[in-house]
């Protein structure tokens, strides 16, 4: 089956950002100019809006109008959905619509929240599938070689094999929970994938399992109410498999997009994932604008946007995905310089053009010094003109869970980048602080899952790799069945997608 997908796709960096309304505030120095609309290969149902509607997507100062490109983290887009951003520089701002098909209220309530570029890559169905042995959702041992090719949960790998059941029936009740397969409900391998390394997000299923809700007319808190119920099925014990299907039915009575059969994009369905569950729990109340002193050192300006942005949005969702990145322009002319402090909840980074690269490149190209010059230019306050100037980005303020989305699929939509991303996999390997704003940050982290997407953009299927919290040994959980331990050697290869990585 091919890819009915229309979305453009980058391979350049960016990041997700929090809701545009909580980012903070623009400098007096900066001015806003017109805002122009354009649409790229989108519907026209789908309405864009301008942050500059509400609050702007982060604090900055310096500049003033005349850039075309629309913030200082204007780096190419990163997954689909509305694009919507103003610029922090001030000058024209600019929304189009990438998305099609769905529901044009509920993308919008998403775009306008997040302002995020987007570009992404729809999953496929499964290849040929390979030998290996699962837990198949009985607790038998199958041979996944000889089921049907086309059945959607057939991909297997040859990481690891099991004998029997009796594996399973070895392992201590502790141990067992949490090693339950989804099902396959048509072309969901994308949110099986998923919502596995969201179950092993080790804070977030410990407060999903003591979420006791009701079931509400809000959307949102059915997604949660269905989420925090499917959570605790899988840390049962006996619990070997599970069918997601009122979780899928509640995300697309809000979500329309995912409401058939469709394939679907991982990190897209991460990130509105994540945005109805931040939804449901926010309790955060809207205040003024935020107007900060520019004599204030860049750490206070953050510190005060940060807190800003907390009363506005606050859950144990934003506790522990949101992170915040701070941009810098400074004019070659002058040298004046403009800071700007962004949420994110993740991190979309480029692959280089070598086959083979380690993720520093990848995280060195994302946060690399960039020139804008002749269209790009932003007017410089200081010097009242349009001036050439440098953009570079650090990170302020680290998240308890970092997710780094490898951005493996190119423009023309029809391609994916196959480079092996030789990632660190072991306890505190990856070290952040190259990247920090201060160097005085804790920026240690370890790997505990992975989402996969194997095949092309003509076919492929996606599944997760995931660290026990307890045992600490991996696993692979293809839809509905899950594989014995798995050595850690095996977990880099081409098809890594998704990396979720726990501060430590």
């Amino acid at each position: 089956m091919p890819v009915v997908s229309t979305r453009r796709l980058s391979t350049t960096g960016s990041s997700s950002y929090l809701p545009p309304s909580v980012g903070g505030t623009t400098s007096s120095l900066a001015s806003l100019g017109k805002t122009t609309t354009s649409s790229g290969l989108g519907s026209s149902n789908y309405r864009s809006s301008s942050l500059s509607s509400s609050y702007s997507s982060g604090y900055s100062s310096g500049f003033g109008s005349g850039i075309s490109t629309t913030s200082h983290l204007s780096r190419p887009s990163y997954r689909s959905g509305l694009y919507s951003s103003s610029s922090s520089l001030g000058g024209s701002t600019r929304t189009s619509s990438y998305l099609t098909g769905g529901n044009n209220d509920s993308t919008a309530t998403f775009s306008s929240r997040f302002g995020v570029r987007s570009t992404s890559i729809r999953s496929a169905l499964p290849p040929s599938p390979t030998l290996s042995r699962y837990w198949d959702r009985e607790g038998r041992s199958v041979i996944s070689s000889n089921r049907n090719a086309t059945d959607l949960d057939d991909y297997t790998s040859t990481k690891t094999t099991i004998n029997s059941s009796d594996s399973y029936d070895r392992i201590s009740s502790e141990t067992r929970e949490g090693l339950c397969g989804l099902r396959n409900i048509g072309n969901t391998c994308f949110m099986n994938s998923v919502i596995q390394c969201l179950s092993h997000t080790r804070e977030l299923t410990k407060y999903l399992k003591n979420q006791v809700g009701i079931k509400s007319s809000s959307k949102d808190q059915q997604i949660l109410y269905e989420f925090a119920k499917l959570i605790r099925e899988m840390w049962s014990p006996s619990t070997r498999s599970v069918t997601p299907h009122e979780l899928k039915s509640a995300f697309s009575s809000k979500h329309r997009m995912y409401s058939g059969f469709n394939q679907q994009d991982a990190q897209e369905f991460l990130r509105f994932f994540l945005d109805s569950l931040h939804c449901a729990l926010n309790t955060g109340t809207k205040g003024e604008q935020l107007k900060i002193d520019d004599s204030l050192s860049d750490n206070k300006k953050a510190d005060l946007t940060w807190e800003h942005y907390s009363k506005i949005e606050n859950s144990v969702i934003k506790d522990l995905f949101v992170g915040q990145l701070k941009s810098t322009l400074k004019c070659t002319t002058c040298g004046n310089t403009s800071v700007t402090f962004d949420p994110f909840w993740d991190l979309s980074v480029p692959l280089p053009s070598s086959s083979r690269c380690k993720l520093d490149a990848c995280l060195d190209f994302f946060i690399r010094e960039e020139v804008l010059d002749g269209d790009e230019m932003p007017t410089c306050s200081k010097c009242q003109t349009r001036r050439k100037c440098t953009k570079s980005l650090t990170v302020q303020r680290f998240p308890k869970y970092l997710v780094i989305h490898l951005k493996r699929f190119s423009e023309t939509r029809w391609s994916k980048l196959s480079n092996i991303v030789e990632f660190p996999t072991g306890e505190k390997e990856l070290n952040m602080g190259p990247y920090a704003s201060n160097s005085s940050s804790n920026s240690l982290y370890t790997l505990y899952g992975i989402s996969n997407h194997m095949g092309s953009t003509a076919g492929g299927h996606y599944v997760a790799l995931c660290k026990h919290p307890v045992s600490k040994k991996w696993h692979e959980f293809n839809d509905n069945v899950v594989s014995d331990e798995i050595s850690e050697s095996v977990l880099v290869s081409s098809s890594a997608y998704l990396l979720f990585y726990e501060r430590a």
